[in-house]
């Protein structure tokens, strides 16, 4: 019993290890305007189905910023069009010093060319699923769970310490009387 006891408080102190860095990870992302990054990789959703199947919405790509020389045929760029946009498509050409790019899921190539003042990088890696959950924590509803839960345990956990230990220090005071 001791055992689970021990593996039990391991657990959940690995856990809210996680959630506080997690929580920390995404705020330091809202307190630089919206842009989280780790090792030098912008972490951004994926939010259409226009890369699938080469990532589908939900995952979360990794912008390394790279310079236009460095972008070539068959590479996945991120960059903004001419609405302010971001979008993530795999360059298909190189035209007069624009890349011409295509959702690996759309019919037809995108119809305006990037240019490299557009370009924010070049996707370096994915992992699929994590951006639903990114998006959640980033909710109001999320914040509240992933800050005001671990807040909440620390307390009640602490108070329930606090308790134990004045149990504790009585029981030798009563079997004194």
């Amino acid at each position: 019993m001791v055992y689970f006891k021990k593996a039990i408080s391991i657990l959940t102190t690995l856990l809210l290890v996680l959630v506080i860095s997690l929580c920390s990870f995404l705020f330091i992302g809202k307190m630089n305007g919206g842009k989280t990054e780790l090792f030098g990789n912008e972490i951004m959703v994926v939010l259409s189905g226009s890369m699938s199947p080469t990532f589908d919405t939900g995952s979360i790509v990794a912008v390394k910023p790279v310079p236009f020389s460095e972008i070539h045929k068959g590479d996945i760029v991120t960059f903004e069009d001419l609405e302010k946009r971001t979008i993530t498509h795999r360059v298909i050409d190189i035209v007069d010093g624009k890349l011409i790019t295509k959702g690996d899921a759309n019919d037809g190539k995108d119809s305006d060319p990037v240019t490299a003042d557009r370009v924010k990088g070049k996707v370096q890696y994915s992992v699929p699923y994590i951006g639903y959950f990114i998006e959640f924590v980033k909710s109001p509803t999320g914040m509240l769970i992933f800050l005001a839960g671990p807040g909440l345990y620390l307390m009640i956990s602490q108070i329930w310490k606090l308790m134990r230990m004045i149990k504790q220090q009585e029981e030798p005071a009563k079997t004194r009387a």
